[in-house]
């Protein structure tokens, strides 16, 4: 279990030898609920001596970033904590405000596209509308607004048909749905300047 044993400890506040009637399970319930990693919680009374605890624990499925804090978020949007973030490595990172409350919907869009999501490092919610994504090799990818899982599909196929990864670029904006704008690096501007010159001089 992910949920630290100490803090449920300490939610449910038992003490040795307190007399088990008044022992307030209500309370202890709702203690326990306020834990991040909790999503549901039943506290029972067991006579004569027990007291039963049922735990429904929240997935993580991101790291939300705010500046250099990084708390785990499940599929609700509900911020679970940070203890057992390095834990979780495999997560990806989101970043912005209101973050956590749209990560479940980028999970699924990416899903849609295994080979391509599996080198999405991180995303950051812009403006609270739309996402940029960052691949593992530098390059940045930004989702228009408006239908992002077709932009999405449409980028899954140019990787399969033109290497859209390739190191001459740093930037991949899809935010026009006539058409795609790719930032170079200096280096591959220059390269692809002298294979147009030498085009233009061999017609």
């Amino acid at each position: 279990k992910a949920l630290p044993g100490d803090d449920l400890l300490a939610a449910l506040d038992l003490n040795l030898g307190d007399p088990i009637l008044f022992y307030d399970v209500d309370a202890a319930q709702l203690r326990v609920e306020q834990l991040g990693w909790v999503r549901k919680a039943t506290v029972e009374r067991q006579l004569p001596d027990k007291i039963y605890v049922n735990l429904q624990e929240r997935t993580p499925i991101a790291i939300w970033q705010r500046d250099k804090s990084f708390t785990l978020v499940d599929s609700e949007g509900e911020v679970i904590g940070g203890d057992s973030v390095n834990k979780h490595g495999h997560l990806k990172v989101v970043v912005g405000d209101n973050a956590p409350e749209n990560a479940a919907n980028l999970m699924r869009l990416l899903a849609e596209a295994p080979d391509l999501e599996a080198r999405v490092i991180a995303a950051v919610w812009i403006g609270n509308r739309r996402w940029n994504l960052h691949l593992d090799n530098g390059i940045d990818v930004r989702l228009p607004e408006a239908n992002p899982v077709g932009a999405w599909a449409k980028l899954a196929n140019l990787q399969k048909e033109h290497a859209v990864r390739a190191k001459d670029i740093t930037a991949i904006d899809m935010r026009q749905p006539d058409r795609l704008v790719v930032k170079m690096t200096d280096t591959g501007a220059q390269r692809l300047l002298e294979i147009s010159k030498k085009v233009d001089h061999e017609t």
